[in-house]
C-alpha cells in the first residue's frame, strides 16, 4: 500500500471525516440524502435592479410582518443632528450590484452545468463497444452480440458515488444560491435605508410659532 504523502504547504490537514457503520459491516453506511433527487431546493437567482430605485422614493414597509393588528402607537422624540452622505450610500450599492452581478453569472453557469452533466458525469451508464472474446475458427461465425454495446465495468461505481455526490452538490448549491439570496437582501436594505433617511429629509420641519398669550 503507498503511504501517504506529506504535504509541503499544508502541516495541518483536515482530518478524515468519521465514517458512519451502524451495520458493523466495515463499510460507510449511505447518507440521509443517498439517492435523492434534491434539485428542487436548487434556488434560480438574478439581480432585479439594473438601476437602483432612487432615493426619493418613498420607503416601503419591508417588515414582513402579518397579521391584523396594528402597530402599537409610538410618540416620536426629537432627534438630534442627523447626517447621511447618501453619495457615499449610492456608490456602495452601486459597487454591491456589480459584484451581486458576477456571482449570479458564475453561480447560474455552475448550477446549468450541474442540471446538464448529473445523470453521467460520474460514469453513470457508462457502456463500452462489444468486443468478441479470444480468436478461433469460429471468430467469424455470426455473433449477435456484434455492434452491440455492453455496460461498462465501473457503471455501477458510478452510479453509487452518484447517488452520494449529486444531493451533496445540489445542496452546495442550496447554500451558495441562498447565500446570494442573503446579498441581495442586503443591497434591498440598504437602498431602502436611502430611501428613509431622504424621507426624514424631506418632512423635517421647523415647529409651528408658539401661539399668542
Amino acid at each position: 500500500m503507498t503511504e501517504p504523502i506529506d504535504s509541503q504547504y499544508d502541516e495541518t490537514p483536515l482530518p478524515e471525516p468519521e465514517m458512519v457503520d451502524e451495520d458493523g459491516d466495515g463499510v460507510g453506511d449511505p447518507s440521509d440524502d443517498n439517492g435523492k433527487d434534491l434539485s428542487h431546493l436548487v434556488p434560480e437567482t438574478e439581480v432585479a435592479w439594473d438601476v437602483p430605485p432612487s432615493f426619493n422614493n418613498d420607503p416601503q414597509d419591508m417588515s414582513g410582518g402579518g397579521g391584523d393588528e396594528p402597530p402599537p402607537e409610538e410618540v416620536a422624540e426629537p432627534s438630534g443632528d442627523l447626517r447621511a452622505d447618501l453619495g457615499a450610500l449610492r456608490t456602495a450599492e452601486k459597487a454591491m450590484l456589480v459584484e451581486a452581478r458576477a456571482l449570479v453569472d458564475k453561480y447560474e453557469e455552475t448550477r446549468a452545468l450541474v442540471a446538464a452533466v448529473k445523470g453521467t458525469v460520474f460514469g453513470q451508464g457508462a457502456t463500452d463497444a462489444y468486443e468478441r472474446g479470444g480468436d478461433n475458427s469460429n471468430s467469424m461465425s455470426y455473433d449477435p452480440q456484434e455492434g452491440k454495446s455492453v455496460a461498462n465495468p465501473f457503471a455501477a461505481t458510478g452510479e453509487a458515488f452518484a447517488a452520494e455526490m449529486n444531493p451533496a452538490m445540489e445542496r452546495a448549491l442550496l447554500k451558495v444560491g441562498s447565500t446570494i439570496e442573503k446579498l441581495g437582501e442586503y443591497i434591498a436594505l440598504l437602498n431602502h435605508s436611502g430611501q428613509i433617511y431622504a424621507e426624514a429629509d424631506r418632512k423635517s420641519r421647523f415647529p409651528a410659532p408658539p401661539g399668542k398669550a
